[in-house]
Order: C-alpha cells, then sequence, then structure tokens
C-alpha cells in the first residue's frame, strides 16, 4: 500500500467529490480514479460506492477511514525524527510552525518567553501556508504549532485564547449597511475556499454549522490571506476572520462588522499527539504560561 494511495482516499473520504477532491490532490480525476481502484485492489474491497450524482464511503472504507490519519501523521512522525537525528550533533533544536498568527503579539511573546527560557535550544521560525491547518505538523517539517483551531485528526491542541470572529466585506455589500450581522446571514453569503484544507477546519472557517446543512456556496478559491482579501474587495466573496489578525486590512474598500451569535475563534498550540518529547511538552507549557501572563 503506497503513501500516495492512502492520501488520495483520506482526500476524497473528506470531499466525497471526485473534482474537488482531485484539485485539492492536484491530480486529474482520471488519476485519483485509477489511484483508488488500486487502493481497492489492494484491499480487496470497495471502498466507496459511486453512483453519477453522490459519492459514499462503505462500510469497509469508514473502518479504513479511522486508521488513515494516523498512518500518514505516523510517517510524518518519523520523517521528523529522522532529521532530528541526522542534526542531533548540533544539540536540542525545534521547528514552530506558524499558520496566519506570525502577526499577534500573543504569538511573538511565547517565541520570545521560550527563547529567553531555553537559549540553548536552535529554535526555527516557519510560516505555513493558510491551506495546511496542521502548520506543518502533518508533514513532520515542524514539531509545535500557533494556529487558529480547530486542526485535523492526530494533533493534540491546547487553547490559548479567544479572539472574536468579524465579518469582513466590500464596503459596498448589502451587509455592511448593519452595524453587526446575524452568523445565519452571513454564513448564506459566497465565501473563499481553499481545496487543499482539511475539510473539517474548513467547513469552520465558511460556517458551515449555521447553514443548517445546506452546502456552502464558493466565491473565490485562495490559497492565503492576500488572496483572501482580493477576493473580497473584488465582492466576489466574505470572510469571518479573528479580530486580531484585521488591524492592517488593505484598502478603505473593506470593512469588519460584528457577527452575533458567532463563536470567537481559539488560538492553540498544537503538537502531533504521538509526539511525547520532553522539548515539545516544555514549549506547549510555555506557551499555556505566556497566555496566562497575557490574560491575566
Amino acid at each position: 500500500m503506497e503513501l500516495h494511495h492512502l492520501r488520495a482516499f483520506e482526500v476524497l473520504a473528506q470531499e466525497l467529490n471526485f473534482t474537488r477532491a482531485a484539485a485539492r490532490l492536484h491530480l486529474s480525476q482520471q488519476a485519483l480514479s485509477a489511484q483508488v481502484r488500486e487502493l481497492e485492489r489492494r484491499t480487496g474491497t470497495p471502498l466507496f460506492e459511486r453512483t453519477t450524482r453522490s459519492v459514499t464511503l462503505t462500510e469497509a472504507g469508514r473502518t479504513l477511514l479511522q486508521h488513515v490519519p494516523g498512518i500518514l501523521l505516523s510517517v510524518g512522525q518519523a520523517l521528523a525524527e529522522t532529521r532530528r537525528a541526522a542534526t542531533a550533533a548540533s544539540g536540542p533544536r525545534l521547528v514552530v510552525g506558524l499558520a496566519g498568527v506570525s502577526g499577534l503579539d500573543l504569538a511573538a511573546g511565547v517565541v520570545r518567553a521560550f527563547r529567553e527560557a531555553h537559549p540553548d535550544v536552535d529554535l526555527s521560525l516557519r510560516n505555513v501556508g493558510f491551506g495546511d491547518a496542521s502548520a506543518g505538523l502533518a508533514s513532520g517539517d515542524t514539531d509545535v504549532a500557533l494556529v487558529w483551531l480547530p486542526v485535523p485528526e492526530g494533533i493534540t491542541a491546547v487553547a490559548l485564547t479567544e479572539d472574536p470572529r468579524l465579518a469582513v466585506l466590500p464596503v459596498d455589500h448589502p451587509l455592511a449597511r448593519h452595524d453587526e450581522v446575524a452568523a445565519s446571514d452571513l454564513a448564506d453569503e459566497p465565501f473563499v475556499w481553499i481545496d487543499e484544507m482539511d475539510a473539517r477546519v474548513r467547513d469552520y472557517w465558511t460556517l458551515a454549522d449555521y447553514r443548517v446543512g445546506r452546502p456552502v456556496r464558493v466565491g473565490a478559491r485562495i490559497s492565503g490571506f492576500e488572496d483572501s482579501w482580493a477576493a473580497v474587495r473584488a465582492g466576489l466573496a466574505v470572510a469571518a476572520s479573528p479580530a486580531s489578525t484585521l488591524a492592517t486590512l488593505p484598502g478603505a474598500d473593506l470593512v469588519t462588522r460584528p457577527v452575533r451569535g458567532l463563536t470567537p475563534a481559539v488560538l492553540g498550540v498544537c503538537r502531533r499527539t504521538a509526539d511525547d518529547r520532553a522539548l515539545v511538552h516544555t514549549f506547549v507549557d510555555a506557551a499555556r504560561e505566556a497566555a496566562g501572563r497575557a490574560g491575566g
């Protein structure tokens, strides 16, 4: 069984749509279908039920899906440990992933506090693309991460602080006429969309819980914050973002509004669940303490 087969299976199981899954994987639909068929051949059973209108998991597929995230994370863990072993002679090293938080005072405070308490550690920061909700943990490129929750399965998160989510709208949008918008009204608008993002995480940022089963309206496909603001400025989509990330919105043609009934964003410090190294736990503890001081 090849890792790329498992990755293709996981993405298709999340999307239940060959077009979207192929786009996330940067494959043609024919190539994705071939990988799924090969995995089904190797497992000896159908993993999906396909009709002209829908794709659903079989019972065997649901069983395999319970194991795949852990398998992929284990590979990421193995790669991370291998890289660390190769550089062990140079002393302790920690790579911190940052996803959409590098400008936050708390994120800087966490890193600064850890650096001051552990000057012997070779500390590296890595900004990770908006589409990677694990901030490099799943691939093994980072050891810990500061990222907005939720995160994909197989990653343990400790909440550090909450931040209101604000609606980001074009200045001429009908909802911008109000001092406050309802979460259900915002949820019915077209949203920015990231193909490669974990489906559960993407549902959170596109307000799936406030559409009562209705599918999201995709306004623009993006890859990062700057793309997001360009799409909103053009009137293609709206967004719901943590207030602390919106202090330097580009241009006067974007406005923010409080969203009535919308749960706040939560910033967390994260690690791979299977990674129990003392240095990783030390960073998590330092982040929790720094957040406590900032909040107190």
